[in-house]
């Protein structure tokens, strides 16, 4: 919780965020808040929780640790943020259809929230 907070704290210093809404998801490796920016506009945070259910399972998929042998869960978290914000700011820039990828501070993300639903509400899926 601290370490939320200390990512939250920077990422409303830079203006990246003004208000924080609701929880719209938890998974294994992360929890998914929407937030607010200056204008108002409805933005998507994502705080990665990297080793939350099996910390093992981290250290077997994952290549975030080189060669160390210990790693807490807030190093890899912190990785993975910053990968994924790396990864989405190239695709968005070369125009992929991704979220615009707005800021990132310690294991948070932020990034423009896309109007959908749950894929765990949908039954089925047609052919496009």
């Amino acid at each position: 919780m601290g370490y939320d907070y200390l990512a939250l704290k920077s990422l409303t210093l830079r203006w990246s965020v003004a208000g924080f809404r609701n929880q719209i998801g938890v998974g294994k490796e992360s929890n998914i808040c929407t937030v607010g920016d200056e204008e108002g506009n409805p933005l998507c945070l994502k705080l990665h929780r990297l080793g939350r259910v099996c910390f093992r399972n981290v250290k077997e998929k994952r290549d975030y640790h080189g060669k160390r042998h210990k790693m807490s869960w807030l190093y890899l978290s912190r990785i993975s943020a910053t990968r994924e914000y790396a990864y989405m700011k190239a695709l968005y820039d070369r125009g992929f259809p991704v979220p615009r990828p707005v800021d990132f501070n310690r294991h948070c993300v932020i990034m423009e929230l896309v109007d959908g639903y749950s894929l765990t509400n949908v039954a089925e899926v047609g052919n496009f």
